[in-house]
């Protein structure tokens, strides 16, 4: 097996589906690379419940660690500069949850199952910079990474790697063994409230990107009964995997969120940068 899982969803076009809100390309990006990451995430959840991996901690940090490593997986050998700072972008997602004052920001629970804004930030910055040290010591300065943590960080990332490796090799479905189940793509359509998300249906469905991943899926992996992978409506800015009903929701106000929180990159990045340039 060449890769965990196939999940590449096209979603620069819902980035661009408002013409008078038209993104930066590094806005476009931002979008792309988190929900790719929510994608992958939410597929730790369904791969963790429905193989019954073996998981050490919180399934949330794990389904993070699955997630962020599905990226490499996603993007094979292509590890460019865009690639690095897709893996910056969905660190920053943490940061600008954690850092951002809205006065509907839902409270923030110690004993919740998953871990704080800030914790899931750096644990992602960490696993970027140590994915390659010599490259990526700039990740060090754009984040604040303290040297404490980022010394231990290409062993954080060589044990995910391992754990990935682990899973290919213990879970994948072998070449003669019969696909019983499938995982299966359902569309629900989008509310007229939501500007762009029809045009996003219909080149969703036009690619067959999702249709894509849910074919790799089920020959990729044994699975024990069909699933689904759903894009709906939710009346929230969410994501999640139902163990009960075997249901994966992606819905459409979690990208429009992601387009609302790329507007805040500059304001976000702009320290670190003008730091840079003065050393």
């Amino acid at each position: 097996m060449k890769r965990l899982v196939l999940l590449l969803l096209s979603f620069s076009s819902f980035a661009q589906a408002v013409p008078e809100q038209v993104l930066h390309p590094n806005e476009v990006r931002f979008v792309t690379a988190n929900a790719e990451f929510t994608l992958l995430h939410e597929m730790g959840h369904l791969l963790i419940s429905e193989l019954q991996l073996p998981v050490l901690g919180r399934e949330e940090d794990a389904a993070d660690q699955l997630g962020f490593m599905g990226l490499f997986l996603l993007h094979g050998r292509h590890r460019d500069a865009n690639f690095y700072a897709k893996l910056l972008d969905v660190a920053d997602y943490w940061r600008l949850e954690w850092q951002r004052q809205r006065p509907d920001a839902p409270e923030i629970h110690e004993w919740d199952s998953h871990a704080l804004d800030a914790q899931r930030f750096f644990n992602l910055a960490c696993l970027a910079y140590g994915s390659d040290p010599r490259q990526l010591e700039w990740v060090i300065q754009m984040t604040g990474l303290p040297d404490e943590r980022a010394f231990y960080c290409p062993e954080e990332y060589q044990q995910a790697e391992y754990a990935v490796n682990w899973i290919r090799q213990h879970f994948a479905r072998s070449p003669d063994q019969p696909i019983l189940h499938h995982l299966r793509v359902d569309y629900q359509p989008p509310p007229q409230h939501l500007p762009g998300a029809s045009e996003l249906l219909e080149k969703v469905r036009a690619s067959g990107e999702l249709e894509a991943i849910a074919a790799r899926t089920s020959s990729t992996f044994a699975l024990p009964r069909d699933l689904k992978l759903i894009v709906a409506a939710c009346g929230e800015a969410d994501a999640w995997y139902n163990r009960i009903s075997g249901e994966l929701t992606l819905c459409y106000e979690r990208i429009l969120y992601f387009r609302e929180l790329a507007r805040e990159l500059p304001r976000l990045r702009q320290p670190f940068l003008q730091d840079s340039r003065s050393k």
